[in-house]
């Protein structure tokens, strides 16, 4: 879900075309949301923030029968996705383009909302509400983010100047409880540590950094970007030979529409 700030519009339509080359698709969140739906005959969600459809194909290859809604500001990212499923034989899907304010589900129309490396970029607790009442008695709200401290043990938090220190909009696993246990409706279920090892020649690791695979790239000036680009080589390439490895670190935090 891109936020209506122009710097985040420009910078996700400038990447639309690149998205699915530079950023790295986790498999196991997935596999774990279809095991939680795994007896639904006809599973109906609500993917939002779907960006280029990364972890939208990996549902449809995950989950039997699904329709899902994607959802995203952008309308070259919306593009992006349409094609990806079409290419890929699937038709079980629309597409829907709304930010994160104006996003209307149809109330009690899904059996799970899912969101993938996206609710830092709008209003939290707004978007908890607004997927509350598009889901069913029973349906699950899945959040696949990163916490302030994956982010800050990062191969980019250890080493590109300033990462840290820029990035400040994710939530920490606090909030993200007391955001869903404020929320009337919506019964917090369980928030699983995933944990990956990365490997990398450092040529691939500029790659990404120049097409600015995450968003907090674009929060640099253009001169202090270029200068904490060289810094990160230089660091990097200190602490490693060939391969660079690191983990990476997310949470899949699961909850339930519960009104009794």
């Amino acid at each position: 879900m891109v936020p209506s700030r122009p710097d985040m519009v420009r910078h996700f339509t400038e990447i639309s075309s690149v998205y699915r080359s530079v950023r790295t698709t986790d498999r196991e969140p997935v596999e774990r949301i279809a095991r939680e739906l795994d007896g639904l005959a006809v599973p109906r969600g609500a993917d939002i923030g779907c960006g280029a459809g990364r972890y939208t194909l990996l549902m449809f290859g995950a989950i039997p029968n699904l329709f899902l809604t994607c959802v995203d500001a952008n309308p070259a990212m919306l593009e992006q996705t349409d094609e990806l499923l079409r290419a890929n034989g699937v038709d079980g899907f629309e597409t829907r383009r709304s930010t994160a304010e104006d996003l209307e589900l149809e109330p009690g129309r899904y059996d799970f909302v899912s969101s993938f490396n996206a609710v830092h970029h709008f209003d939290f607790p707004d978007f908890l509400r607004r997927s509350r009442d598009g889901l069913a008695e029973d349906g699950r709200l899945f959040v696949y983010t990163r916490l302030p401290e994956h982010n800050a043990r990062s191969i980019w938090g250890r080493f590109f100047p300033g990462f840290i220190e820029k990035e400040t909009r994710l939530l920490t696993l606090g909030d993200l409880y007391a955001a869903i246990d404020d929320t009337p409706g919506l019964w917090f279920a369980a928030a699983t540590c995933l944990r990956y090892r990365r490997t990398a020649p450092i040529d691939r690791l500029i790659e990404q950094a120049r097409n600015r695979h995450y968003s907090t790239f674009s929060l640099y000036e253009p001169d202090a970007f270029e200068e904490a680009l060289v810094a990160f080589r230089a660091a990097v390439e200190r602490r490693f030979a060939d391969t660079v490895e690191w983990y990476d670190e997310n949470i899949l935090v699961h909850a339930v529409r519960a009104d009794g």
